[in-house]
Order: C-alpha cells, then sequence, then structure tokens
C-alpha cells in the first residue's frame, strides 16, 4: 500500500495452492524477508498441504519440504532461536498427519535450510484432528510437577 498516494498494488506472490503463511515473530508488524506456507505437493490446481514452503522475498529463492506421498501438513509455526540473529535463525514446528499410519507426528525443520529435512519427527501413536492455528511462546503455563 502507498498511503501517500493513495494507491494499492496487487502482486501474486505464491501460485500454488497455500494456507498459513507466518514469519519470525520478531518481524510481525515490521519489514522481513522470509515467509513460511504450508503449500500443496503440486503446483497447480487446489490441493491438499502435504508441504512447506520458505519463500525469500528479497531473491524470489524457494525452498519446499514435503510430506507427500501420505503426509498432509498443518499450520507451520517459526520459534526463533535463543540469542539467533539471523531472521531465519530457528526452527519450523508442524503437526503432520500420516494418512498411511493414521497417525500423526511432530517435524521439526531447521528454518534457515529446509532442503536439510526434518531436525527432528516425534511419532505420536495416535492422530491429531486437522486443527487451524498456532503461536510460539517460551513462558510455561503450567504448575511445575
Amino acid at each position: 500500500m502507498d498511503l501517500q498516494n493513495r494507491q494499492v498494488k496487487s502482486t501474486l506472490v505464491e501460485p500454488r495452492c497455500c494456507e498459513f503463511p507466518t514469519i519470525n515473530p520478531a518481524n510481525v508488524g515490521y519489514p522481513y524477508r522470509y515467509v513460511y506456507m504450508g503449500v500443496a505437493q503440486t503446483c497447480d490446481g487446489n490441493a491438499p498441504l502435504q508441504s512447506i514452503l520458505k519463500l525469500d522475498r528479497e531473491t524470489g529463492e524457494r525452498q519446499l519440504w514435503t510430506a507427500a506421498p501420505t503426509g498432509y501438513v498443518n499450520e507451520p509455526v517459526f520459534v526463533p532461536r535463543p540469542g539467533g540473529t539471523q531472521e531465519d535463525d530457528g526452527w519450523l514446528i508442524a503437526m503432520i498427519y500420516d494418512g498411511a499410519r493414521d497417525r500423526s507426528a511432530v517435524v521439526v525443520l531447521d528454518a534457515a535450510d529446509l532442503t536439510k529435512g526434518a531436525v527432528a519427527t516425534l511419532h505420536l501413536t495416535h492422530h491429531i484432528p486437522y486443527g487451524l492455528h498456532g503461536s510460539w511462546t517460551d513462558e510455561i503455563f503450567i504448575d511445575s510437577l
């Protein structure tokens, strides 16, 4: 939006089916370079979200991590690395539904380089139904045991 000239310009950022964009929480409300989102595995059509995309808004570079063919992703959540100095220094955490096993998993990805694959995968013994929207806080909200 150009507030001085009272003009709005629309730009297609990602042509594939996508949802749940997220950024480093330190950049919310400020300029940011990297955006992460759940995307369809295929580039065309309205397909289910099976991958996570990192988009570099400065260079246009894209990195893709995929749970296909039997995995389906929920919203990725950015978790900053304590003491990190770069905007993409942290992890992406996402719940994945594995259709082949009828179970869910929590996947942890290095936000700086999705092409490395999962840093960790926590396989659950059951499935968790799809949910919408997540967030991260380093504060603990339960009493210690």
